[in-house]
């Protein structure tokens, strides 16, 4: 582990790799330490890069992991990428054992509506899934989109876990859209409320044929879900993009009109 990242003192890796908790300089005036990634962007993706930073900082701060600096690593040639220190919401529970349902729905549904102002802004996250929520300092916000994807990808991912919230219609080669995040949010909510994948045997399956299960398959929604969030889960996963919620900010009002609500102390933070 390198033990400086430009003038950011490295303390020590955090959850996700590729990130690290540091030690900011004091030109920054700040207390504490930040979170730090390293971004893979050439001269030729600065301007992109730019581009979404602008319209990153549109986006209300409470609902978005917050940004602080950007910069070049000299050492290295890459960029990096400093923002509020956060934790994962969920670090030991993947699905089915996160606890309070009332708080997974308040979660998802903030983090929906900050993909909402995401989709105002021009942007689309692509990468919605249970590690992408985060719990903030003063609340749970959405981790940001990815910012240094090579031009033309669509995807990326790693796990079937992570090919449960990713769209058919992306698996396919379409670009990600409103209607793929929204996908995404009814995956992600299944993924944190249920124990059981949505597509049962996925778990065992080569890669390339979770794939296929997921785009030539229904998705099975466990039926001990709470009938209100299952119907929303459902409308979020529809087989026609024009069949689902009109936006994710839509998603976050049918969640709240769910009937589910946060045990105590379960909402603060959301």
């Amino acid at each position: 582990m390198r033990a400086a990242i430009a003038d950011y003192r490295v303390l020590e890796p955090w959850a996700r790799p590729g990130r690290f908790v540091c030690r900011p300089p004091d030109r920054l005036g700040r207390t504490g330490p930040v979170m730090l990634r390293e971004l893979e962007v050439d001269a030729e993706g600065w301007p992109q890069l730019c581009d979404h930073l602008l319209r990153l900082a549109s986006v209300p701060e409470d609902k978005l992991l917050e940004v602080i600096e950007v910069g070049p690593d000299l050492a290295t040639g890459r960029v990096f990428l400093v923002t509020a220190p956060a934790e994962p919401a969920w670090p030991d529970a993947p699905g089915g054992a996160v606890g309070d349902p009332g708080r997974v729905v308040q979660a998802v549904a903030a983090a929906a509506r900050c993909a909402h102002d995401l989709h105002e802004m021009g942007l689309t996250h692509g990468a919605i899934r249970p590690d992408a929520i985060l719990r903030g300092p003063a609340a749970t916000v959405l981790d940001l989109p990815r910012l240094d994807g090579p031009a033309g990808e669509v995807i990326s991912t790693g796990t079937w876990k992570e090919l449960l919230t990713i769209s058919p219609e992306l698996l396919s080669g379409e670009p990600p859209s409103r209607s793929s995040d929204v996908w995404a949010l009814g995956a992600t909510l299944h993924a944190l409320v249920s124990q059981d994948p949505l597509f049962p045997g996925i778990e065992r399956d080569e890669p390339v044929t979770a794939v296929q299960r997921i785009m030539f398959t229904r998705p099975e929604i466990d039926p001990t879900i709470p009938p209100g969030l299952a119907e929303v889960i459902a409308a979020c996963l529809a087989t026609d993009a024009a069949d689902r919620p009109r936006s994710a900010a839509d998603v976050a009002d049918r969640l709240a009109g769910a009937g589910l609500r946060p045990g105590p102390g379960g909402g603060k933070d959301a």
